[in-house]
């Protein structure tokens, strides 16, 4: 075959490409997609030790549905990382207790979310890790979620369903989110994760085609995603596509698009509550019989219903970047000067040049190191961290793989832990570092306006316990979660009548005595104590146990009593089972 009667034959392969994906996906090809096309077809036909484009041709023949699944794969993007596009989070998680606010009012009890064109599943496990979170953060008893996922690629059904990820992957997730959801492989296969059933079983993928979306969908949904797939389409799919959607969204739903795909222009009935955010219109209607000046008046005062209060961050973050590594600091400042979202406002060498510099400029954000001369991050945390701080992430070269490490970096308060970018990662790492300091950011701004609040039943903020020593308070907290057990501490101090309280951690038991000791320095007010087997219930005491080995024999030898328990913040599926018997 010659050289000329060859390029046609590829030619026609990739023509019959771009035919066989186009109806299968919707995608839109140009001609600036042919040299990309070809270049796969040719690796495949290498795959297949074949060197005939003829060949190939016979072979799709003799192969089709294996093949023309084979080409929507490879011809349908799968860039996508966890909690990509992390604005929409945070515009999620300002709207949580409305969200859950209108679930309860329609006399449901279940979160529906569908993420359409969902790849490979980390888009739909983010959601997964966001929901399971801030459901238990707001003690949303009887509030649960599910999550169904879509994708024309076949072969990215399959990797979403198994779950499996490598381990760098989730690293970038903020640590709040990853709880004890994942699992990390033995031996020759611990490079990767895989998720656990906690998530696995509140979400589920399956094949679909978003031209194909009235046949497809048979439900309401409270959240739709469907992102950074709209620039493969023309206007007029787009505007089908998203018509589509309006219909299996629930009138006080949120659509998602990427941030780049704007759905304004296309004249749907819709309106926007942030970036690529979108919904039905919150205006009440008006019955079609009123007259025009009627209408008029009524419009004048009706007042939009449930409109989203989109909390903004401040703009530029201003970061303070502590580290004794030069290299270390021209990298963060890199990464931040490539976002108009930071502001590098300073930069330390040691935990004494970081007090003051936050002594004396105003600073949103901080880095830490905790290996540095003169004053080391942990000893800086342990001094100098106090309520109205800053939010500190940690970047260290020491592992996060590294548990008691990160731990005790959390319980001294800092927000989340990130290892140091190299020279060779730090590209990789830029939207980690990123997405983590906004992350601790938007949950400081939230508790300080009051959206974020510890939430205890009843029985705590009682001031009339007639008989304490016949009653008793249970608290199960993280580490990560102590400025809001304090919180409550403090709270309690002013009741009448002070009933024992336990505390339970799922923590070694050295860490249980450096819990002890901080307690004893901050709430003098009760006597803590760590619980033994010969502990009584004594009023005015806290008892610090260790959840796994202790909390049976506490409720066993207490199950006469009267009592109360609050959960703060995330907990395993362990604790779960246990504490909900």
């Amino acid at each position: 075959m010659s050289a000329i009667s060859k390029k046609s034959f590829y030619d026609e392969l990739v023509s019959y490409a771009i035919e066989t994906v186009s109806k299968s996906s919707g995608n839109v090809f140009t001609d600036q997609h042919h040299f990309l096309i070809e270049t796969k077809i040719r690796k495949r036909m290498m795959d297949l030790n074949m060197t005939d484009p003829d060949d190939y041709m016979t072979y799709i023949k003799e192969h089709k549905a294996q093949e023309d699944d084979y080409l929507t794969s490879e011809l349908t993007t799968h860039h996508t990382f966890f909690f990509r596009e992390f604005r929409h989070f945070e515009f999620l998680q300002t709207q949580m207790p409305q969200i859950v606010k209108n679930l309860k009012e329609s006399g449901k009890n279940k979160i529906k979310i569908l993420c359409l064109a969902c790849s490979r599943g980390q888009e739909v496990y983010s959601l997964a890790m966001f929901f399971d979170y801030h459901l238990k953060q707001m003690n949303a008893h009887g509030i649960d979620f599910e999550i169904e996922g879509t994708d024309v690629d076949k072969a990215s059904v399959k990797v979403a369903t198994n779950g499996v990820y490598k381990f760098s992957e989730i690293k970038s997730v903020p640590m709040k989110y990853l709880g004890d959801h994942w699992q990390r492989g033995l031996n020759d296969i611990n490079q990767f994760v895989r998720v656990k059933d906690s998530l696995r079983n509140k979400v589920r993928f399956r094949y679909g085609n978003l031209l194909d979306l009235k046949n497809e969908l048979k439900e309401q949904y409270d959240i739709i995603f469907c992102r950074n797939v709209f620039i493969y389409f023309n206007e007029d799919q787009i505007k089908l596509i998203g018509s589509d959607i309006l219909k299996h969204l629930n009138k006080d739903g949120y659509f998602f698009t990427g941030v780049s795909e704007s759905l304004t222009s296309l004249q749907l009935p819709i309106d926007s509550f942030g970036p690529s955010i979108y919904g039905h219109h919150r205006v009440e209607k008006i019955a079609t019989t009123a007259t025009v000046e009627t209408v008029k008046k009524v419009e004048k005062q009706i007042e939009v219903v449930h409109q989203p209060q989109f909390i903004e961050l401040p703009k530029p973050l201003k970061v303070l970047c502590v580290d004794d590594s030069k290299i270390i600091l021209t990298l963060l400042k890199k990464i931040f000067g490539a976002h108009p979202d930071f502001e590098v406002v300073g930069t330390a060498e040691n935990g004494e040049e970081a007090r003051k510099f936050i002594a004396e400029n105003d600073v949103d954000l901080m880095t830490l190191d905790l290996h540095m001369p003169v004053m080391d991050g942990q000893t800086y945390m342990k001094n100098h961290f106090y309520d109205n701080h800053p939010p500190v992430v940690i970047v260290s070269s020491v592992s996060r793989e590294d548990a008691f490490e990160a731990m005790e970096s959390l319980r001294l308060g800092a927000s989340d832990y990130i290892e140091k970018p190299s020279l060779d990662d730090f590209m990789i790492k830029e939207d980690e570092i990123c997405t983590k300091l906004k992350v601790a950011a938007l949950e400081n701004l939230m508790v300080k306006s009051h959206q974020i609040t510890p939430s205890i039943d009843k029985e705590f903020k009682s001031h009339h316990i007639k008989d304490p020593k016949n009653t008793f308070y249970a608290i199960y907290g993280q580490y990560s979660s102590q400025k809001k057990i304090k919180h409550i501490l403090r709270e309690l101090k002013n009741e009448s009548a002070n009933p024992c309280l336990y505390l339970f951690y799922e923590a070694n038991y050295n860490v249980l005595d450096e819990i002890k000791k901080d307690l004893q320095n901050e709430c003098p007010f009760f006597s803590i104590e760590r619980y033994s087997e010969n502990s009584k219930n004594a009023e005015k005491t806290i008892y610090v146990c260790d959840f796994k080995s202790q909390y049976e024999d506490v409720m066993r030898k207490n199950r006469s009593l009267k009592n109360s328990m609050a959960i703060i913040g995330q907990h395993s599926n362990m604790a779960e089972k246990l504490i909900s018997a």
